[in-house]
């Protein structure tokens, strides 16, 4: 809930571009606000929980795959560095691989054997069929290069059936006795449990859900071109960086790596030889994105899974930076998120930066106690202190960081530093912060009568401005006294606190600004939820006092409205019940209507405005 007030901004820093001020995905700069309603930002639905490799040991026979254990010079506790760093691993890069290779397939691109069934030519991938069909792993053995096409006596629906196994982890709809025949006759264990659970599944009312889903199948495919790769069998390309020499499958890094894949399909002459030096790119690099492709997993540390993301965006693979990016959000810290200020402008980490800026903003007293605080642009440390959404205890703690970095770079002009100190709101200082900071005063070489320039401004009226954090604590209805107590009404009242302002000692003034007010004649025991971080619903509740003024209704309010919109109300009438917002929906559980406590659970859509009952909740006796 920012409202800004520009008047007073520094001018000294309009001269200086500085990363934050760019346009992001969900925290847009504090001059394009919206200064009715605040946005959440606690939990970025866009990067979820990113899934650990299942645990187990693989069975991985030695190779050339490297580990991309990556490290970057940072300070890490002793138990951090002795734990085993985590394998992160990418459902995207496993349906983006087979995809891709599906594609190829279609427009008959790298394909690199034919066969011949009951006179129709089938153009194949010999790695993607190898991952399932020991026939075809031993043509693999045989040698690179173009052969004859060579023919199967199989049923062509049961050899298509095979081929979509390979591709897209799936059987289809074939005759499952045909499909057994020809996974015999191809070596294909796989395909032939799956034919044989299938058949026995036939008739049955019943699935079991102990059956491989596709993304299992297919995770297991691509467990097998990798264990191909770390046998050397049939790797047909030799890339070569940093003096490493890499030998590789052409087709599975062309599906598993956007900047190969273009590579090899350019038609340029990196994509017609069998050996291509990479000049511009480190081993380490290399090693990292061809292991991803194999296999969509990454294994580092937060220093590693930097270097990691840094690389994946150089080199254009996204499925690799998408997981890097959500590993790194989870795993910030003040060193951190100065640690990654350096790539805060490049395009495609938006995300992950809106997520560092939002922990500075909330833990910037701690951030100023960073061997590396120092090296922060003196234009993102104002930002950062002109930013009406900082998180702060009380004011003085802007001016300690501030000080802070001064200290620390005695060479700054005394232009830049008065910009620098006029983002600390010395209005809202109490007393003792006052008193606080006349002692600590300003570091040489800057004079004191800078300082007391600024304490003399800060005492015109209009220039103490506000600190506004970007989550907002709301009141909406409920009971209304009477001055002398004796008489209740249900209110129609909705504030919400604007700021809090320092006080002497422990004291916070809370500022309270109104929203419109509800619908006469108000409401109590109603339940309220925020939805998309500045929606507002209100639902159910009492207008009286009796059983029989229990409500159903359902309110929204968003800062484009002027007022209150009536939506679909509720399937059951419910007052004292907890509403619940969770991935998009809301959810209304329990309650009482007209004096009997209810079971019911029922949740609301609001992209289709309805309400549906879900579950009974068992009662306690």
């Amino acid at each position: 809930m920012s409202i800004s007030d520009s008047r007073h901004r520094p001018s000294d820093l309009g001269r200086v571009s500085f990363p934050i001020q760019k346009d992001r995905l969900d925290s847009p700069s504090p001059g394009l606000r919206n200064p009715s309603w605040p946005r959440t930002p606690d939990e970025d639905p866009s990067l979820p929980p990113f899934p650990l490799e299942e645990p187990g040991p693989r069975s991985i026979a030695s190779g050339n795959l490297p580990s991309p254990a990556l490290s970057l010079e940072e300070e890490e506790d002793d138990d951090e560095d002795a734990a085993e760093p985590e394998a992160l691993r990418s459902e995207e890069h496993l349906s983006q691989f087979f995809a891709e290779a599906q594609r190829l397939r279609e427009q008959k691109l790298l394909l690199d054997e034919e066969v011949s069934v009951r006179g129709r030519v089938y153009g194949v991938h010999r790695v993607i069929l190898a991952a399932v069909s020991s026939l075809f792993r031993g043509r693999l053995l045989g040698g690179i290069g173009p052969r004859p096409s060579f023919s199967l006596n199989v049923a062509p629906r049961a050899w298509e059936a095979v081929l979509t196994f390979a591709y897209e982890g799936v059987l289809g709809p074939v005759p499952l006795e045909d499909v057994l025949a020809a996974a015999e006759v191809l070596g294909a264990p796989r395909v032939k449990a799956a034919a044989q659970r299938k058949l026995e599944r036939t008739g049955s009312t019943q699935d079991d859900e102990k059956q491989p889903s596709q993304a299992e199948e297919l995770r297991e495919n691509l467990r097998s071109i990798e264990l191909l790769y770390q046998e050397g069998i049939g790797c047909d390309l030799e890339l070569e960086a940093g003096g490493c020499p890499l030998r590789v499958h052409r087709t599975a890094l062309a599906c598993g790596s956007e900047f190969f894949g273009a590579m090899l399909l350019s038609g340029m002459r990196e994509s017609q030889g069998t050996e291509v030096s990479l000049n511009t790119m480190s081993a380490q690099d290399l090693r990292l994105l061809v292991s991803f492709a194999y296999s969509g997993v990454v294994r580092a540390r937060w220093p590693g899974l930097l270097r990691a993301a840094q690389a994946a965006l150089q080199y254009q693979s996204s499925s690799c930076l998408a997981l890097c990016q959500t590993a790194l959000a989870r795993g910030l810290s003040p060193a951190r998120c100065l640690a990654l200020f350096p790539m805060a402008e490049a395009p495609g980490l938006e995300r992950l930066w809106s997520k560092a800026r939002h922990y500075l903003l909330t833990h910037l007293p701690m951030v100023a106690l960073c061997p590396n605080f120092p090296s922060l642009p003196v234009a993102c440390l104002a930002e950062l202190l002109d930013c009406d959404e900082l998180h702060l205890q009380e004011e003085l703690e802007a001016f300690v960081a501030a000080r802070s970095w001064l200290a620390a770079n005695p060479e700054t002009q005394e232009s830049e530093a008065k910009a620098l100190l006029q983002c600390v709101r010395f209005g809202r200082m109490s007393t003792r912060e006052l008193r606080r900071v006349r002692a600590l005063g300003l570091p040489p070489p800057l004079s004191q009568d800078l300082l007391r320039q600024l304490l003399v401004e800060s005492e015109i009226p209009g220039r103490e401005r506000r600190r506004e954090p970007d989550q907002a604590l709301v009141v909406i209805g409920g009971d209304k006294l009477s001055s002398d107590m004796a008489i209740k009404e249900p209110s129609r009242g909705v504030w919400w606190a604007r700021a809090f302002r320092c006080g002497i000692g422990l004291v916070r003034t809370i500022e309270w600004g109104r929203l419109p007010a509800l619908p006469a004649p108000g409401r109590f025991r109603h339940g309220a939820a925020s939805l998309a971080g500045n929606e507002l619903y209100v639902c159910g509740g009492q207008d009286y006092y009796s059983h029989s003024n229990t409500l159903a209704s359902t309110l929204r309010w968003d800062p484009s409205q002027e007022d209150w919109e009536e939506m679909t109300p509720l399937c059951q009438a419910r007052s004292f019940f907890p509403l619940v917002a969770l991935d998009g929906l809301l959810y209304a559980l329990g309650g009482r209507a007209n004096g009997v406590a209810l079971k019911s659970v029922e949740a609301y859509n609001p992209e289709l405005n309805e309400w549906r009952c879900l579950i009974m909740c068992s009662v306690l006796p």
